[in-house]
């Protein structure tokens, strides 16, 4: 097939460039509503790959530009956005949604199914919500139960990520949007806490050559700001922070938890940070200590 990516974002059209390829189809870039619409007259795509994050409303304006043509440009888009941002509802040629962070196979699931012409969502469906609470391992406490509250952030010194993860479901089933950046898989993430309110931010992806891209630390700053501004009450949560040190070095890590926590945003937000602290010296751990509240997890 032949796939238009439209998005501003460098990093993501070289992702969905390579996905694309490696999957067989051709592939071409637009920066803008005015590129894409240039490439679907000279490209003649089968399926529209749209970032609706696009700056000064492009992926919107580009939505209402093919519907409003003479005659409408009838091509399968498939929506990709950011965390809670809502898109207008009576555009038919909107298929499939992919909600960041996605997965190489949530791409090409997606550009199947808007090819094909099937309805497609982002949305789990009932068997699959069903068979997440099933498979639900994390206890379900509640905050005061776990000794946190709302509003402040925490940083747990323990090896693996079990006592981060009853933190995680406490948050989630009291209503708190909690964004899990993790290595771990996205499946495993939505199995494990069955909610919807609690969404993986994957920082590793395998692509279909064979070799694994790590998100920049600058790309998960940025997809954090982006989480934190659509959401009511964010929750941040570092599952593991040691894998992450382990792929960008312990300075470059602890400076961008660092500028993070101590961002000032106009809303309570709360971060957890779990690491194993071994190999880390006072002042390492004073960094993440000076603006966060050690926390011990309930029964240690």
């Amino acid at each position: 097939m032949r796939i238009l990516i439209a998005d501003d974002n460098i990093a993501l059209q070289e992702i969905l460039t390579e996905v694309a390829r490696n999957a067989g189809h051709a592939s071409e870039v637009a920066s803008s509503a005015d590129e894409a619409l240039s490439s679907i007259d000279s490209f003649h795509p089968d399926v529209v790959l749209l970032d609706l994050d696009m700056p000064d409303g492009q992926g919107l304006a580009l939505l209402s530009r093919m519907q409003n043509s003479t005659p409408p440009v009838d091509v399968p888009v498939v929506i990709i956005r950011s965390w809670g941002r809502q898109i207008p509802q009576d555009i038919s040629m909107v298929k499939c949604l992919i909600e960041k962070p996605f997965t190489t196979a949530d791409v090409l699931e997606s550009i199947s199914a808007a090819e094909a012409g099937e309805k497609g969502t982002d949305e789990p469906t009932q068997a699959a919500a069903k068979q997440a609470e099933v498979r639900q391992k994390v206890p379900a406490e509640t905050l005061e139960e776990t000794g946190v509250s709302f509003g402040t952030s925490y940083i747990l010194f323990q090896r693996g990520p079990n006592a981060v993860n009853g933190l995680i479901s406490a948050f989630g089933n009291e209503g708190c949007d909690v964004l899990v950046i993790t290595t771990r898989k996205k499946k495993a993430i939505l199995e494990m806490f069955g909610s919807n309110n609690v969404k993986p931010l994957i920082m590793t992806i395998r692509l279909l050559g064979g070799h694994f891209n790590i998100y920049g630390l600058g790309t998960m700053i940025d997809s954090v700001d982006e989480f934190i501004t659509n959401s009511g009450r964010p929750v941040v949560v570092f599952d593991d922070l040691n894998k992450i040190i382990d792929r960008n070095g312990m300075n470059s890590a602890l400076t961008a938890v660092h500028q993070l926590v101590t961002k000032k945003y106009d809303k309570d937000i709360t971060f957890l940070v779990s690491v194993d602290p071994a190999g880390f010296t006072t002042k390492d751990k004073e960094i993440l200590l000076n603006h966060m509240t050690y926390h011990v997890p309930t029964g240690e």
